[in-house]
This record gives structure tokens, C-alpha cells and sequence, in this order.
């Protein structure tokens, strides 16, 4: 059997100075996936996001450690291991869930017998409406955290969110995909977009040939408000 309903999985979104409006409608994205998972925030040392009827667990940190979120991705990852998680997803606090983003990757993973597994994403405006398929995530040159989970036997691997300097705090994301992959995990790569990333990068909308919204920014840019 694929999905055991005694598995548990977590979702760990840091946060900092995001609108409790986005978190709030991230957070349901996690309550509304067709398998259950736990949602563990942790807020960056910022003002607490105010959610109504926030099922989950909430980690308010004191300070905040201005590395777009990989310290309190980590700490929520072990948070998520002392609950005895069998897998681990993440979701920046800006971005949601597509409603069977996590049955569609358990279930690849248990059909390949894989330890960590990443999927596609949708492109969507700052208001929320879809732009399209994002052409760079394909698991191979490029991968996104909002699209990674990872199983239990590749937990040890987590540590590798705060391995690096502060220069290359932003593209973590893709030094720890490649740490699993030159460690031997079992990995693989799900082209359906079952994330929706809620994107300010000018290089986005230049490709779908829109004028960009004055909050655009180029990567470099790029500073602790968003992680991304």
C-alpha cells in the first residue's frame, strides 16, 4: 500500500513580515490536501502571523537569521523529526498548494521506491491568478523548496540547509537537492505542476511578455521579506 493513514507528514514553512492574508491562504492549502499533513510554521523572528483556526504547530523564533528562511527550515525540519515524521515537505509562506500536490508525489515515491521526490510548479501573479507552467524547475538543472519532500531514510541530509555561507543563502534550495543526489539518495522528479508559486521575478514575466508589476525584482534583489 502506497499511503499508510498512520504515516505522518509535515510541511514546514518559515516566514518573515509575510501578510497574514498569504500565510493564511498557504496554511489552507495544507489543511485542504487530499492526504493529511501537519503544518509547522516558523516565523522568523517577525510579527506572528494571526490565523484562525491554525491547526498545526506554530515555532516563533526571536531573531531573525536573515538567510531566506534555511535556518528555520531546518529547525522546523526538526521539529517535524522529534514528532516522528515520515516525511517532510516545504512551502514558503507566499505560495500554496495545489489540493493533491502531496498524494501525487507519496505516491510516486512509493511506486519508484525513492527518498526524495520534487514536482513541477505553476507560475501565478502577485494576485494570486495563474501566469503558467514555469519553464526553469525540472528537477535536473534547476529544483524549487516549495516542491521538494523528502522521506525518512534522507532526513540526515536536512543539515545541509545551513552547510553554506550567507552569500548562497538564496539558492539553498539547489545546493541541498544536489548534497541528497551526490550522497546516493534515491530522487526523482514529478513534471506536474502541483505547486502555485507566487512569483516577483521581472525574468518571469518577461518571458510570458507582460509588463511587470513595480514590485518585480531581479534574484539578486532579492532581500528577507520573501524567500524567493
Amino acid at each position: 500500500m502506497w499511503y499508510a493513514p498512520a504515516m505522518k507528514i509535515c510541511v514546514v514553512t518559515p516566514y518573515f513580515e509575510t501578510s497574514d492574508e498569504w500565510v493564511s491562504q498557504a496554511h489552507a492549502s495544507v489543511c485542504a490536501q487530499t492526504i493529511p499533513a501537519h503544518h509547522i510554521l516558523v516565523c522568523d523572528g517577525s510579527r506572528p502571523a494571526q490565523i484562525e483556526d491554525f491547526k498545526g504547530t506554530h515555532v516563533v523564533l526571536q531573531r531573525n537569521y536573515r538567510d531566506y528562511g534555511n535556518t528555520p527550515r531546518l529547525i522546523g525540519c526538526y521539529q517535524a523529526m522529534a514528532m516522528e515524521a515520515d516525511a517532510i515537505a516545504f512551502l514558503d509562506a507566499d505560495n500554496w498548494y495545489y489540493p493533491d500536490h502531496l498524494e501525487g508525489l507519496l505516491k510516486y515515491v512509493a511506486e519508484h521506491r525513492l527518498d526524495a521526490i520534487a514536482s513541477a510548479r505553476m507560475l501565478h501573479r502577485l494576485d494570486g491568478s495563474a501566469m503558467g507552467v514555469c519553464p526553469t524547475v525540472d528537477g535536473r538543472t534547476y529544483v524549487d523548496t516549495n516542491c521538494m519532500l523528502v522521506m525518512k531514510p534522507a532526513f540526515r541530509h536536512m543539515i545541509a540547509w545551513t552547510l553554506l555561507s550567507q552569500d548562497v543563502a538564496a539558492v539553498m534550495d539547489q545546493f541541498v537537492w544536489k548534497h541528497m543526489q551526490d550522497a546516493g539518495t534515491r530522487m526523482g522528479f514529478v513534471n506536474r505542476p502541483t505547486v502555485a508559486y507566487r512569483t516577483r521575478h521581472l525574468a518571469h514575466y518577461q518571458q510570458a511578455g507582460e509588463e511587470p508589476p513595480p514590485e518585480a525584482v531581479n534574484r539578486t534583489d532579492m532581500h528577507g521579506e520573501r524567500y524567493h
